[in-house]
């Protein structure tokens, strides 16, 4: 009973039930360090909540001469780590053991759970974490950096399953038209215990290799359905002699592969009926992946009804992508069907490789330019900015974009219309575009582009011609991405071809050196048959880094697969989330620095406050500027005060065009990359390089609104708005500072989609993705 009785004696605890404090209890772990042992790094990104047990923890901070300095003692029921509960933030400070001690690492999943079920601690808790934002300002503390994190954390991205505080065994499985691909991890290690692949399902050749450390084994096996592949899959699961666990229930979460997700998720999903008819729907889109990932998901559904199974889709990652890049120039009527659009596919690797090159660059996500270059049977390219799709060569199906293996990419659609009138049916221009063209089709030789080579190297001109082709597309939509983004930072090949093919990456960068990109000969040339996961192979002074990243879709589905339960929401949350949020729109403003106002309407002069906005501090002030674009002008925008270090400009999108101005949708203060632009004040003209911006959607909540809901700072969440029109506004990032008030922020534009008037509200409808993962 010692440990019970010493966390209730926890003053953030006291008020908890007996139930509750067995709760944590459940999940604690007391471990012992001894004197000057770090316990918790800076920089190390914040997964639990820690209490001192027995004697005593330094926090320290390292000087610039490699000393510490100790500007706190904590001492036996202190807590440290608290702000993991509400952002998961990288630590400001080492806490290193004093003379030896003992600390309590408690599950921060848990507490959140327990801290929102109890009104009381979730207003003590809220007040410790509001005290330490508020110290923070007073002493002038700069919020931690995520590239200190980047610069002391192997794993930011938790690529490793690092979040994980209790190891589970995953299985992920990839159930296709003939085949059943499965892995199953342990979340200790951060390689698979085995994967194995059941090919040629439903034939007379039908085969079953399975693959546990480093050893490879052929098993027979006749499945002639999925059901029966996931038979001989559990088999080999259980096979004393390479099978690792020794019951099914072992596994505790299913990840599985979806192809298709329509336009209906912006992330993984724990799968339930409503998640399995939506990809049923998804079918008519992607006919030889949908049904058959289905049917994996039902069979595995009931072998494990314990478990907890969620469904990674390709197109996810690609959700987000602006209108301008998914909409197709159709007509009106087509133009009004949401199902016609452009959705992307390989996003679960694309957003892996984008993941992995951070972490090898010791960079945040956030600060880079990416295009991944997913070359493979199927193959795509995508444009990576701040971490998200902005676009991506596949479109409504696989078939656009870059030639592939036997696919045509992009094709002038009159050449269908043609062919339809020579009198070809939709099957047979559906089996020439899927399956007979592409590199087979050009080639002759074959859809592997080893075999084309080979060709190629033996004389065969079509060969040769397929190879440039191939190459050719690949560097146009290089060079179209580059301008998409504004520049570049991070070159990745990835995928069969990209990771193995020195002559297709050699061939793709030929003449990209006027970009930035150029490789170094000898380090692309060196053979990979064991790969690194990630290989660099950059010209020595080149600025863009040109990357090789071992593809690994089944690691970055088990990492899905245990955010998307992280993200669920508990019995405890559900009454909290019933509580709407004002929703108000955010008209075009102006923020700007003392100089630049002295420029705009005089010296000495200063900003005159006009009205109080909704958030304590900020006004709109009584003073407005001109907006001049390349095109035109926008008139009598108001700045608000108080003043910022950087000037910034929001608009709405319609502003766009009538200023001749193309903004990136971005957080308030991330201005790197955007447009310039012209203001002009009472006085004088100021001309701004960088600032114009759409702002994100957002929503404002003091700390102990985000621990209710059950949210972080920096999370994204899908908002659900009532009005005259019921809409989901999803990519809503989640702002907590102790002066906020409640109240999430839309521009113009998304005001009058949902047909804004004072007072509507809306509702949180579940968590997009998790602020530092």
């Amino acid at each position: 009973m010692e440990l019970p009785n010493f966390l209730s004696s926890v003053k953030q605890f006291e008020p908890l039930s007996k139930e509750e404090i067995q709760t944590l209890v459940s999940a604690a772990t007391v471990q012992e360090y001894t004197d000057g042992q770090e316990i918790k790094k800076r920089g190390e990104l914040s997964r639990s909540l820690w209490v001192v047990y027995d004697g005593k923890a330094n926090v320290a901070l390292t000087e610039a001469n490699g000393e510490k300095k100790v500007i706190a003692t904590l001492t036996r029921g202190e807590i440290f780590g608290e702000m993991s509960l509400m952002s998961g933030e990288p630590s400001e400070a080492d806490i290193v053991a004093y003379g030896g001690c003992k600390v309590i690492r408690l599950d921060r999943e848990l507490c959140s759970d327990v801290i929102m079920k109890n009104p009381k601690t979730l207003t003590i808790i809220a007040q410790t974490i509001t005290r330490r934002l508020i110290q923070r300002e007073r002493e002038n503390l700069e919020k931690p950096d995520i590239t200190t994190a980047l610069q002391h954390n192997t794993d930011p991205y938790d690529l490793e399953f690092s979040s994980a505080i209790e190891p589970i065994k995953v299985l992920v499985i990839n159930s296709r038209i003939a085949s059943l691909k499965y892995a199953l991890f342990d979340t200790k290690y951060s390689i698979p215990l085995m994967d194995g692949l059941i090919d040629k399902i439903g034939t007379p050749n039908c085969s079953h290799t399975v693959y546990t450390a480093g050893s490879k084994h052929e098993l027979t096996t006749d499945a002639g359905t999925t059901a029966e592949a996931i038979k001989s899959m559990v088999t080999a699961l259980l096979d004393y002699k390479y099978g690792m666990i020794k019951h099914i229930d072992e596994i505790k979460a299913v990840g599985h592969r979806v192809v298709h997700g329509g336009a209906n998720f912006f992330n993984s999903v724990v799968i339930d009926d409503k998640v399995k008819e939506v990809i049923r729907q998804c079918s008519q889109l992607a006919p030889l992946h949908n049904p058959y990932n289905l049917a994996g998901i039902e069979e595995m559904m009931k072998l494990l009804h314990q478990a907890r199974h969620v469904a990674v889709f390709d197109t996810a990652f690609h959700r987000n992508m602006p209108e301008h890049a998914y909409k197709y120039a159709l007509s009106k009527s087509l133009n009004e069907d949401e199902t016609i659009r452009r959705y992307g596919f390989h996003g679960i690797n694309h957003r892996y490789v984008t993941l992995k090159a951070a972490t090898y660059l010791k960079r945040s996500v956030k600060d880079l330019k990416i295009i991944s270059c997913h070359l493979g049977h199927g193959a795509s390219l995508c444009a990576i900015d701040h971490g998200r799709s902005i676009d991506t060569s596949m479109g409504m199906t696989p078939l656009e974009g870059l030639m592939m293996g036997t696919r045509c990419g992009d094709v002038d659609p009159g050449v269908i219309i043609y062919l339809m009138k020579l009198g070809f049916t939709a099957d047979e221009l559906s089996n020439i575009l899927n399956v007979e063209s592409g590199l087979k089709g050009v080639s002759g030789v074959s859809n592997c582009m080893k075999d084309v080579l080979d060709a190629a190297e033996e004389g065969n001109k079509r060969a040769k011609d397929a190879i440039g082709m191939y190459c050719y597309r690949i560097k146009k939509y290089i060079g179209a991405y580059i301008a998409a983004l504004g520049g570049l930072d991070v070159l990745i090949f990835t995928g069969g071809i990209g990771e193995n093919s020195t002559e297709v990456r050699a061939r793709v960068c030929q003449g990209l050196q006027p970009f930035g990109i150029s490789l170094y000969e000898e380090a692309n040339r060196q053979d990979r048959s064991f790969l690194k996961q990630v290989e660099e192979i950059t010209a020595p002074g080149s600025n863009i880094r040109v990357l090789v990243i071992k593809s690994n879709e089944n690691m970055m589905i088990a990492r899905e697969t245990l955010h998307a339960m992280g993200r669920l929401r508990s019995t405890n949350v559900e009454e909290y989330r019933r509580r709407p949020i004002p929703i108000n729109v955010s008209a075009h403003h102006v923020h700007v620095n003392q100089a630049a106002f002295e420029v705009l309407f005089g010296p000495g002069r200063t900003l005159t406050p006009r009205t109080p906005l909704s958030q304590p501090g900020q006004y709109a002030s009584e003073e407005t500027v001109n907006l001049i674009g390349p095109k035109g002008r926008v008139e009598k925008v108001r700045i608000l005060g108080p003043f910022r270090k950087e000037c910034q400009v929001e608009i709405a999108r319609t502003e766009e065009f009538k200023l001749g101005i193309d903004a990136p949708v971005r957080d308030s203060g991330d201005i790197e990359g955007t447009p310039g632009i012209i203001l002009e004040g009472e006085v004088g003209q100021l001309k701004i390089d960088k600032g114009v911006i759409c702002a994100r959607r957002h929503v404002h909540m003091s700390p102990e609104d985000a621990l209710g809901y059950g949210l972080r700072d920096r999370d994204v969440i899908l908002v659900k708005v009532q009005s005259k029109r019921e809409l989901i506004f999803g990519d809503v990032l989640v702002r907590v500072n102790p002066d906020f008030r409640l109240d999430m922020h839309i521009d113009t534009d998304e005001g009058n989609a949902v047909e804004h008037v004072t007072g509507i509200v809306g509702y949180i409808e579940g968590i997009q993705s998790r602020a530092y993962m």
